[in-house]
């Protein structure tokens, strides 16, 4: 290890009563950032799933094997501590991808300041579906949903399907058509935001999504019920990434680059 770099260990809190106070020099190396990482995971949880932080650890090393030596830096506890505790009981690869993802960009000089203390807790609420989600959305920050009503001839109904899109299947995710759940989920967490009440003016975005066949089948089902709510109708909205979910995907998915693709809200 850098023998500049020291921990020392302070009574205090901990699984032996101490804790790590890391030192803030730069230029680790990757071995020996990754052996500081979960060596202090060690001293707060000695009770660990090895096969499972065995398979972090080389997430860890490649991730950092990304960024210049003289910017790699001890990690913060704050962040790691419940990063490597998490990513241990982790089963999905994709939300351990996450937790690698995060921990290296906090032992980055250029990138550790971007990091909220939430990101930890977030990717511990995202289902392996809900992070493509995040994944495709970083480079598409505004897609076109749609909501199936089930109406009468005075426009009164209920709604069948809502927020209905694709994006399930361009991320190919497991379960394409969990969508509207896995929205929901992602607007809790403040990573999007639905525009229910506006529209794309590029209306051809929107044919897609109501000739598909999931909502054809729905469409068919409406029209042959026998009372009056019988009428299928559309209402165009869209899904957009906050501000707050451009910064996570930043931070955890390792963007280099966040595109808007053209679509213009029409409200």
């Amino acid at each position: 290890m850098n023998d500049k770099t020291e921990i020392n260990q302070n009574a205090g809190l901990g699984s032996h009563g101490n804790t790590f106070i890391a030192e803030q020099y730069n230029g680790l190396s990757v071995a020996d950032a990754t052996h500081m990482a979960l060596s202090m995971f060690r001293e707060y949880y000695p009770q660990l799933r090895e096969e499972l932080l065995s398979d972090l650890r080389k997430m860890l090393e490649e991730k950092l094997k990304n960024i210049p030596s003289e910017n790699i830096v001890p990690p913060s506890p704050r962040i790691a501590v419940p990063t490597l505790q998490n990513a241990s009981i982790t089963e999905d690869i994709e939300i351990r991808e996450l937790y690698a993802q995060l921990l290296a960009n906090s032992m980055n000089e250029t990138m550790k300041d971007g990091i909220h203390p939430a990101f930890v807790e977030i990717i511990k609420q995202l289902s392996p579906d809900e992070a493509k989600i995040l994944r495709y959305m970083s480079s598409n920050t505004i897609i076109p949903t749609i909501t199936l009503r089930c109406v009468n001839k005075k426009e009164e109904g209920y709604d069948v399907v809502k927020n209905f899109s694709n994006v399930g299947e361009l991320a190919k995710c497991e379960y394409p058509f969990e969508v509207g759940k896995y929205f929901d989920n992602l607007i809790r967490l403040g990573l999007l935001k639905n525009a229910m009440l506006a529209s794309l003016t590029n209306k051809a975005l929107y044919e897609p999504l109501k000739e598909h066949r999931y909502l054809e089948s729905q469409i068919n089902t409406i029209t042959h019920r026998v009372h009056p709510f019988n009428k299928p109708k559309f209402e165009e909205s869209y899904i957009s990434i906050t501000d707050f979910g451009k910064s996570f995907c930043e931070i955890c998915l390792c963007t280099t680059e966040t595109i808007t693709l053209g679509f213009t809200p029409n409200p």
